[in-house]
C-alpha cells in the first residue's frame, strides 16, 4: 500500500508498488486528465507535478512515492483559472488536445522556476505537440508569463520547480510577427 497526496487530499493506493504513477492516477483515482502517451516519457502527456517537480508518470512506480505531494491538471486551479490555463484557451492553442494536460503542467513548472523564461528554456520543455500548435504554445508561455509577473506577489499552486530530465525537446518557436 503506498501513501500520497493527490491535488492536496490524502490517497492510499492498494496496488502493486511498481503500478506505473500514471495508471494509478487514471485508474483508481479517475483522474483521467494525464494522458497516456508514448509510455516512455518521451512526449510529456502524462506529465504531473511530484513534490514540486515535473515527472512524466509513466515512468515512476508508485512504490517509489511514498509520501509524496501529486499535483495533476485536476489539482493546477479551480475551474481553470491558473495563467497557463487561461493564456492556453485565449491563444486558441487546443487541436486534439492530447498534450494539452501535459504542456500546460510542464509551462507552469518552468514559470514557476524562471518567470521570465528564455527562448532555450522554452524549446527544452520536454513535451511533444503533433499538431503543429509550437506557434500558439509560444506565444501562450509568453502571455502566462505575463499575466503570473502582474500578480507577482500570489503563489503559484502547487509550488512548482523545473522538470526533472529534459528528455526531448518540442522545439517550441517564436512565431513571426
Amino acid at each position: 500500500m503506498t501513501s500520497m497526496t493527490v491535488n492536496g487530499q490524502a490517497i492510499r493506493y492498494q496496488l502493486d508498488p511498481a503500478t506505473p504513477l500514471l495508471w494509478a492516477l487514471r485508474d483508481a483515482s479517475n483522474l483521467t486528465g494525464t494522458k497516456h502517451g508514448c509510455g516512455t516519457g518521451r512526449c510529456g502527456a502524462c506529465t504531473v507535478i511530484v513534490d514540486g517537480r515535473t515527472v512524466t508518470s509513466c515512468t515512476v512506480a508508485i512504490g517509489t512515492l511514498e509520501g509524496a505531494e501529486v499535483t495533476t491538471i485536476e489539482g493546477l486551479s479551480a475551474n481553470r483559472g491558473h495563467p497557463v490555463q487561461q493564456a492556453w484557451a485565449a491563444e486558441q492553442v487546443s487541436q486534439c488536445g492530447f498534450c494539452e494536460p501535459g504542456f500546460i503542467m510542464a509551462i507552469a513548472a518552468l514559470l514557476r522556476a524562471s518567470p521570465r523564461p528564455t527562448p532555450e528554456q522554452v524549446a527544452a520543455l520536454p513535451n511533444l505537440c503533433a499538431c503543429g500548435a509550437q506557434p500558439r504554445i509560444a506565444r501562450a508561455i509568453a502571455r502566462a508569463a505575463a499575466a503570473m509577473g502582474a500578480v507577482a506577489g500570489a503563489e503559484p499552486v502547487g509550488n512548482v520547480s523545473p522538470p526533472l530530465s529534459a528528455g526531448s525537446s518540442t522545439k517550441v518557436e517564436k512565431p513571426t510577427p
